[in-house]
């Protein structure tokens, strides 16, 4: 049996594509050649925007109509969540009509064990999870969770359920301590929103345990968090055990716009005020790396000096801001504001970065937006 894979197209914030990936890769005989296998497996699928949709599904058509006759195909990731817009009821249709099994995104081991009943028997379906060392650097990557609760206003999550998914608790200590013994230096505990670690599990927030527990292993020397949800952050009162810790060295997160007019229309659920007071009771220096929008819909030269004001204000703690072009989709709750021309959010982002530099502060444009 052959099996081709397609190219995961995803964020590196889901740990599932690399890990079905790597699954069949070692028990499997894979094929580049979509002609030849008995089975096609999309491990990883976008849906960001709509634009992101329609890229996804092109390249999936491309594949699919190379397939060989009784082919099966299989499809994961973003895409096989469930559209809550009657205007995107197409993308469900599409797959169903087109693609013969579609597993959710959080159970990669039940499209493992649809493909090699015998070899993943013992895995669980509902098992989440996914932890990755590089031995050579002493680095131990755990995803904590999956989706997010929060509904911002220019998130897919205003058109597709993003249901929270957490790993285990206990078995979550068990890697910790593990990747301690094998002499993990550094732990990165990312997710879709981290800060909500936990509330799917108990209705608590659990990430202020995490850190504790991790600073109780002198071996592993440094934390890195991506994908800190600021308004939960705030919300449970982490910047206590953040600023308690030892070993916290970078946090990445959004902050999208230091304008409190902005943040409500982007239904943030923080004021920039809030955001101050948690950074500055945190007291990491140069430890943060910041989202923020460029042109999000009606943003003005005051919004954005706003924004410079509050990241000028906390620069000490910055290490690094990205500067995303705000992408409209007609599905997001954002499509309802006053849309900027192309050119505008360009403008805007331009700046951003001109008056970052003249403060000091390290900025980019990263190149996929």
């Amino acid at each position: 049996m052959k099996i081709f894979l397609g190219k995961p197209m995803t964020c590196n914030l889901n740990y599932q594509p690399n890990y079905i990936y790597d699954e069949l890769n070692e028990k499997f005989d894979i094929t580049t050649n979509p002609e030849e296998a008995d089975i096609i497996v999309f491990p990883g699928t976008c849906s960001c925007t709509e634009e992101d949709i329609y890229n996804t599904i092109n390249i999936i058509k491309s594949i699919i109509k190379r397939k060989k006759e009784g082919a099966k195909t299989y499809l994961t990731g973003c895409l096989s969540r469930k559209y809550t817009k009657k205007e995107l009821e197409w993308v469900e249709e599409w797959l169903n009509e087109n693609i013969d099994y579609i597993i959710p995104q959080n159970k990669p081991n039940m499209l493992l064990k649809m493909i090699g009943k015998k070899i993943y028997e013992e895995l669980e379906d509902d098992y989440f999870g996914g932890f990755f060392m590089d031995y050579q650097k002493g680095i131990g990557e755990i995803y904590l969770s999956s989706g997010c609760l929060n509904n911002c206003s220019f998130c897919k999550k205003t058109y597709q359920e993003l249901p929270l998914k957490s790993t285990d608790y206990n078995n979550l200590k068990d890697i910790i301590e593990m990747y301690s013994e094998i002499g993990a230096q550094k732990l990165v505990l990312k997710g879709t929103n981290i800060a909500q670690y936990g509330l799917d599990i108990n209705g608590t927030y659990l990430l202020k345990e995490v850190i504790d527990y991790i600073e109780t292993f002198d071996n592993i020397e440094r934390i890195e968090l991506i994908g800190l949800g600021f308004k939960d952050a705030i919300k449970g009162e982490l910047s206590k055990a953040l600023s308690n810790s030892s070993k916290i060295t970078d946090i990445s997160g959004g902050l999208e716009s230091g304008s409190n007019r902005l943040l409500n229309l982007m239904n943030k659920g923080f004021t920039s005020e809030e955001f101050i007071n948690f950074v500055e009771e945190t007291n990491i220096k140069n430890s943060l790396t910041l989202n923020i929008i460029a042109g999000f819909p009606t943003e003005t030269i005051e919004d954005i000096e706003l924004t410079i004001e509050l990241l000028q204000r906390i620069k000490q703690y910055i290490k690094n801001v990205d500067i995303i072009r705000y992408i409209n989709s007609n599905s997001i709750d954002s499509n309802n504001y006053a849309q900027h021309e192309r050119s505008t959010i360009v403008e805007h982002a331009n700046i951003y970065q001109k008056e970052l530099s003249k403060r000091g502060i390290n900025s980019e444009i990263p190149s996929y937006c």
